[in-house]
Parts: structure tokens; sequence; C-alpha cells
């Protein structure tokens, strides 16, 4: 079904050649991605985009860009990406807004998510009030900036020079285009070690090689007034782990991504029945995590030993000098010793009552490890023993585990919200592909004159060969392929090229479609054989 685009680009030149290609091209790789709700928003954008009155390359930016995002994180950000360049206009010329417009694709790409990708527009927005001057020179670097920060490393890095160059137009320039020491200097501070982004794809092969099914991962950015950043954490069947972590006493971020990882989806496998919170104490919850923890990675390593010599590095690793979590309370200390206890049958510890409590936790996981309750119990116990010999911290220090791996456990005590019955049994992302079916002649009969059919199909049937209506006569009419078919194009393949109005080299900026060539005259060919 063709789109009629002048009730929403109204703006644009009329019957430009140029114009006409990209929308009809953008539009085709927009239905790839999104569902008829989302293509709304997106025609919806155009429309606002042209009410802005900022020239025509920012009505073609937006239309040819947005599909990339959508691709990297879902259809539902395209309202706030439009609301957000809207209120950014008010503060910026329309030559910046493009720009923020033509690196939105790489923003998504690089940060994983709709959720982070919202924080950085909020960023955009405060930089915008702050430091106006610093956009354009920043947006020219963003490549440079997110291959290297995560969004609170960027956020620090950006508020820091607008609060440093507040009244210095000059320094504003050169401190965001990356020109300054300060610059450098704030750049290499903020810097993480290692990205979640830049890993994803070795964590899903690597999770998909122990428990052969997928794990869907999500990248979280919670680093925004430290380092240290959000914990990992298991939501609407997916793992959400940090988007970045650091070396952990000499652990680097990919050997600490992996033990997360494999924690969370040790968690998802083993987790089948749910646990009662009720009458607990917050504290004492914390203490059946423990035992929790300890259960599913016994049921795990049990299946993969190798695991137990990877979760095992992070409790025998000794503390540096400069190690970020720094002298732990002694009940955490008596905590992590108990892990270390059950995780390491040639552990002794210098506590008896440590020893005692681990050993009759593992001859419970050897008798029955897939009952919960075995959990429950036992951190009830260590919690009434663990009053006897050691005060009882706050509830914001118990929860503030040292060790950075494991997530807060909100998925052991919400399991009955998250069953799979009662949520549907498979996740459906918010596009799907379309699946191609080959189908019989009386199956495609019998279906091609259905009312309900969309242009964004979900499934689309294939006959071999043509299809001509039973009555009439099949040389002179046209088949049901020329009259209901679309025709067939390729998935759209992107290429930089460099932009020579802003002197810079722009990642994925053309778009290349390719369609069959149409039937050509044989007596052309007949001549050409003839001379």
């Amino acid at each position: 079904m063709s789109i009629d685009f002048s009730e929403y680009v109204s703006c644009l030149d009329e019957n430009e050649h140029e114009h006409v290609e990209a929308l009809d091209s953008s539009y085709h790789e927009a239905q790839r991605v999104m569902s008829p709700r989302g293509l709304d928003n997106y025609l919806q954008g155009m429309r606002a985009m042209c009410t802005l009155n900022r020239g025509q390359d920012l009505v073609l930016t937006y239309v040819q860009e947005i599909p990339g995002v959508a691709k990297e994180v879902g259809e539902d950000v395209v309202p706030d990406i439009v609301e957000s360049m809207m209120k950014l206009a008010s503060h910026t010329s329309g030559s910046v807004v493009t720009l923020m417009l033509s690196m939105m694709p790489l923003a998504a790409q690089r940060l994983g998510d709709a959720d982070v990708l919202r924080g950085y527009l909020k960023l955009l927005h405060q930089l915008a009030g702050r430091a106006p001057r610093g956009l354009r020179p920043m947006m020219e670097n963003m490549d440079e900036l997110l291959s290297k920060l995560t969004l609170g490393g960027l956020r620090r890095w950006a508020l820091w020079g607008a609060q440093a160059h507040q009244r210095d137009l000059d320094g504003q320039m050169a401190y965001f285009g990356l020109k300054s020491e300060s610059s450098r200097s704030v750049l290499q501070k903020e810097r993480r070690g290692t990205l979640f982004i830049d890993n994803q794809r070795k964590l899903n092969f690597y999770l998909r090689a122990l428990w052969g099914r997928a794990f869907f991962m999500r990248p979280t950015a919670g680093d925004y007034e430290s380092r240290q950043g959000l914990k990992p954490f298991i939501e609407d069947f997916q793992v959400h782990l940090p988007d970045a972590f650091d070396p952990f006493r000499g652990i680097d971020g990919m050997e600490i991504y992996r033990a997360a990882a494999a924690h969370a989806a040790a968690h998802m496998v083993h987790t089948r029945e749910p646990v009662s919170a009720e009458q607990l104490s917050q504290a004492q919850m914390r203490f059946i995590e423990l035992f929790e923890d300890a259960r599913v990675e016994y049921l795990a390593y049990r299946e993969f030993p190798g695991l137990r010599k990877l979760w095992l590095s992070f409790f025998t690793a000794e503390p540096g000098q400069d190690d970020e979590f720094g002298e732990v309370h002694e009940t955490m200390e008596l905590m992590l010793r108990t892990t270390r206890a059950i995780m390491d049958p040639d552990y002794t510890d210098s506590a008896d009552f440590v020893n005692g409590v681990a050993a009759d936790f593992r001859a419970e996981l050897e008798q029955d490890p897939h009952n919960p309750l075995i959990s429950w119990m036992a951190g009830v116990n260590f919690y009434n023993r663990m009053v006897e010999h050691a005060t009882i911290p706050s509830v914001r220090v118990l929860s503030d585990w040292p060790i950075p791996y494991r997530d807060d456990n909100r998925y052991f005590w919400d399991f009955a919200e998250n069953l799979f019955e009662s949520r549907g049994v498979d996740y459906l992302p918010s596009s799907q592909q379309s699946v191609r079916k080959y189908v019989s002649v009386m199956e495609m009969v019998n279906e091609i004159n259905s009312e309900l059919v969309i242009d964004n199909h979900q499934e689309v049937w294939v006959l071999a060969t043509e299809l001509f209506p039973y009555e009439d006569d099949c040389e002179t009419t046209k088949s049901y392929n020329e009259m209901e078919g679309v025709e067939p194009v390729s998935d759209p393949y992107h290429y930089g090229e460099w932009d020579y109005q802003v002197q810079l080299s722009r990642p994925d900026w053309a778009t290349v479609i390719e369609r069959r060539q149409g039937k050509g005259d044989p007596e052309i060919m007949d001549g050409i054989l003839d001379k």
C-alpha cells in the first residue's frame, strides 16, 4: 500500500525526485521494524518536524534515521525523540538539532536500550540549557565519546565541562570538541573498563553454549553520580546488566560479565517455585538470598564444574588498597566467608559456626537441591545465629553486597508474578521480521480475498507459479500477482559516507535498496543481435 506523504511533509518541495526516493525507501525500511502503531508515530513525527520550520534537512534526517533507531532499541522511543527534538529546537539552531538526529542511530546502537536512550535525551536537554555552544562540537565527537564512556560517564564528563566553562564560550567549544587538556583528562578519568554493548554478542553465545537456550540481556545505566552503578537484576524474563564493569580485585570486566550472566541465568533455569516473604524482615530476606544464590549456583556448577572456579575467584581475590568497596561490616564479612565455605568444601574458616552452617547446607543441597525452602530455613536459622556473634547492620549495608556479579534477587521474591503462564510463554519483541511460507494453490486461493490483510505482514505467503483468475482469459487479464502482489525489494543496506557540508564521516548514512529489474522489450535485444 502506497502512502501519500503530502499531509505529513508539506514543508518539502513538491515533485523533488530526491525527496520522494528518500521517503519511499525510509518508509519501506520502517515497515520492516515497526508495528502499525509505530508507523503512525513515525508519520506524526514527520509532521512535527515540519512544524518546526527549521529547514528541509531536519525533516529528511528524521525520515532517514528514525527507522535505524527503532531497529536498535524499539519503536516506543520514537515519540520521546520527537518530543525531545521539539524542546531542543527552542534552545539551539536547526542545524544542531539535525546533527543530533543524524547521531541518534549511533547513540541507540552504543547505548543499546530504550530507557538508557531516554536518559541520553535528558542529558542533551540539560546541556542545551547550560552549555548550548558545546552541543555542536560534542555531536561531532559523539562516536569517540560513546565508544569510551557509558551514559553515566558521558553525563559526568559533560556536566563537568558545562560547570567549569559556564561563562567561557571559547572554553566550551574547546572542551566539548576534545581539544583541551582538561577535556581529555576528565574523559580518561570517566572511562570504564569493559562496556556491555561491546560484549553482548559474546555473552549470548556463552549462555547458549551452557544451557542451549537464549537469554535476553539488556544494559542498565545507573552510574550517574558514582562509577559503581546499578546491580544486575532480572525483570520481565530479561537479564539487566550494568552497561560497564571495572576490574574487580584483579578480575577483568569480561570475567565479571560472564559470572553475572551465568548467575542470572542459573536463577532463571533453577527457580521453579515461589517462596513467601510474609512475616520476614528485610534483614532476614538478605540472609535467605545468600543461601538461595548458593543453591542455584550449586545446581549450575554441578552440571558445569567450570562455573565453580569462575564464581569462587571473586571470594578468594584479595582486596587492594584502592578497593572501591572499602572495609566491609563484620556481619558482611561473615556472610562472605559462609558463601565461600558452601562453595568450597576444602575451605576451613576460623569461625566454627561458619563451618557448621556451610556443612549443614551442603548436606541439604545433596539431598534436595531443587527445593527453595531449604534456602528459606537456612537463611532464617543463620540470621538467628548471627545475632549471637555480631551486630546486624542496617538493611542498606546488607543490601550493598560487595561482590559485583550477584543480582538483587527480585526475581526470586517476585517469581509468583513472573510465571510464564501469566505473562505468555514466548518473549515477543515489538517488531518481528516477516515469516515466508510456501503454500499450495488452494491455500492461496482461499486466503487471497481476506479482509484482514494489512501492509505490515507477519506472514508472507509465496506461490511458485503465477496465479490467474479461473474464469478469465489468461492472455488478456492480469494475474493475482500483478493485482495483489507487492514488488519484492531487498533488505536495506547501510554504509557510511563523508558529509562534505559538516566535514564529518557519518556511519550508516547512505541506504541502498535493490529492486527486481522489470521486463523489457525483447525486440530491442533482437535488434542488437542482428547488428
